[in-house]
């Protein structure tokens, strides 16, 4: 998986730009780098769990409950802090570039638009790409802690249960991923309209609370669906409604951030 999302960002190209922003990054160390943090997280679940297990005699203990939603918490928190870095680094990779007169030369070049716009949204997703990484780490250790428990005691899960298990995780996990491009995408395109840096992040800023309260919302719809199908016929709406709605909401949610990144990347090389 982390070679399919760093395979998008490093590729060969002849985008003379792509180029020179991106001789400075190493594959096999990003790769490395992303393979530790999310490891480690994961890791560091595990150890705490078997700790609980061993000197408690049951991974369901208060102290465990408390530490599994503090970690749920603060990957809530590290979301908020992270999309700030994201922002910050996308509107400085285009108001570095206006500053010191290089964007005017850039629009002056024989370079397309596009490839301009892909050159930026790559080295930008690729100097984030660590920040990334640990937001993943924290949702992973989460989803550990949850997993774990249930193997131990060898629950055997109906397959409505694991096919909904399974989609709510991905969302869980890869929303990190997509939300970022989203972001970075918005982002790019509010500093190249806004010249000042405060204003184009403040923008952003907004934008990104938007992208959050739509997510939100599209979110409470897919379980307010739910509810319907589980008041109307409970059985089906549990053998049925339940893997729907959480396939409803992970499709949804990529659909969403995908479509919000396109459009500013379209946006943004019309602008250029």
């Amino acid at each position: 998986m982390i070679d399919y999302f760093l395979r998008q960002l490093i590729y060969p190209t002849h985008n003379p730009l792509y180029q020179l922003n991106t001789r400075h990054f190493c594959p096999e160390r990003l790769r490395r780098d992303a393979q530790l943090i999310i490891g480690a997280g994961v890791s560091l679940a595990a150890l705490w769990w078997l700790i609980e297990a061993v000197a408690v005699g049951s991974p369901e203990s208060n102290l465990y409950i408390t530490v599994l939603v503090a970690l749920f918490f603060g990957s809530l928190a590290v979301m908020l802090a992270a999309n700030v870095f994201y922002v910050l680094v996308a509107v400085s990779a285009v108001q570095q570039e206006a500053e010191r007169g290089t964007w005017d030369l850039l629009r002056l070049s024989r370079l397309p638009p596009r490839e301009i716009t892909a050159a930026k949204y790559a080295v930008v997703q690729l100097r984030v790409w660590r920040v990334v990484a640990l937001e993943v780490a924290l949702r992973a250790a989460v989803v550990t802690l949850v997993v774990l428990p249930a193997v131990r005691t060898g629950v055997s899960l109906a397959l409505t249960l694991t096919v909904t298990a399974i989609f709510l995780a991905s969302l869980y996990l890869l929303e990190v991923w997509w939300r970022m491009r989203a972001v970075i995408g918005i982002s790019l395109l509010l500093a190249l309209i806004f010249p000042r840096p405060t204003s184009a992040a403040i923008m952003a800023s907004l934008s990104m609370i938007g992208l959050h309260v739509l997510q939100a919302g599209y979110l409470a719809v897919c379980y307010g669906l739910l509810l319907l199908m589980l008041l109307g016929e409970f059985t089906l709406g549990f053998l049925c409604g339940m893997p729907f709605c959480a396939l409803l909401a992970a499709g949804g949610t990529f659909f969403f951030y995908e479509r919000v990144a396109e459009m500013a990347l379209r946006r943004l090389s019309q602008t250029i």
